[in-house]
């Protein structure tokens, strides 16, 4: 059923834009692993070879309040291969949807006017690179400039502040992706949110991690606020304690080679 829905996407991209299509791109928990269809966003990057026209980003509007949802929830990109000819971060942007925007699109507002930029998109090129999927159009090594670690990593310690601020309210996105960074600073490894979960099933928080692995799928488990505090506390001091080791081993070998 996921291919179908992508497949109609791609189908209906490629109607709106025409020939100045370079290509639809997959990324997120589709690739990753872990997409839950009740919960997960369908994650796509488009790239066209000139900027998209106002009649573009109509046509493109429509089709997303009325497919995003139906069943599963579009989250969408789309940029010209000017903005990716040099790449620069945080990255501009076209044109930006989500299901968190419906709303403002219903209300007559876009994101299509003026050129913006996105600090996420850093890491969802990152991951495109490791684990896209190109589901019409140019090799991603051909449209997609490589994205600097640091530029990867500040964009997801973006995301984690967020995450840090909104743990009691979306706890399981939130804890998820908190162990995903930290993971990240371990390892530098990318993993998914059901990887970052099942790392974290003997950590001292295993009970918590347990519940919103849980709730992810649906079951309805209780989380209290008070050990979503003691998470945050906990992983907060990883994490800070791990960025300044980096740092501390950045300018070492800085002054080594002074």
């Amino acid at each position: 059923m996921v291919d179908a829905f992508l497949v109609g996407c791609t189908e209906k991209f490629y109607e709106i834009f025409g020939e100045n299509i370079t290509g639809v791109y997959l990324h997120g928990s589709l690739v990753l692993g872990g997409f839950v269809p009740a919960k997960s966003d369908v994650d796509l990057i488009v790239v066209t070879e000139k900027p998209m026209s106002r009649m573009d980003a109509v046509q493109l509007t429509d089709f997303l309040l009325e497919q995003s949802g139906s069943p599963y929830p579009i989250e969408i990109s789309v940029l010209n291969r000017r903005q990716l000819d040099e790449w620069q971060h945080p990255c501009p942007f076209d044109y930006h949807y989500s299901e968190a925007w419906r709303n403002r699109f219903l209300t007559g507002g876009s994101t299509y006017g003026e050129e913006r930029e996105d600090p996420d998109l850093a890491a969802h090129l990152t991951i495109i690179h490791h684990s896209g999927c190109v589901l019409f159009g140019k090799p991603v090594d051909e449209v997609f400039p490589p994205v600097p670690k640091q530029d990867y990593l500040d964009s997801i310690l973006s995301d984690y502040e967020d995450c840090l601020e909104n743990v009691e309210v979306e706890p399981v996105y939130s804890v998820l992706n908190i162990l995903r960074v930290y993971y990240y600073l371990e390892d530098e490894r990318i993993y998914s949110k059901d990887e970052a979960g099942q790392w974290a099933l003997s950590s001292p928080f295993s009970k918590t991690v347990v519940k919103v692995l849980k709730r992810r799928r649906g079951d309805d488990v209780s989380i209290s606020e008070e050990e979503l505090s003691s998470f945050k506390r906990y992983y907060q001091e990883k994490i800070e304690a791990s960025l300044q080791e980096k740092t501390v081993r950045v300018r070492g070998s800085v002054n080594v080679g002074d």
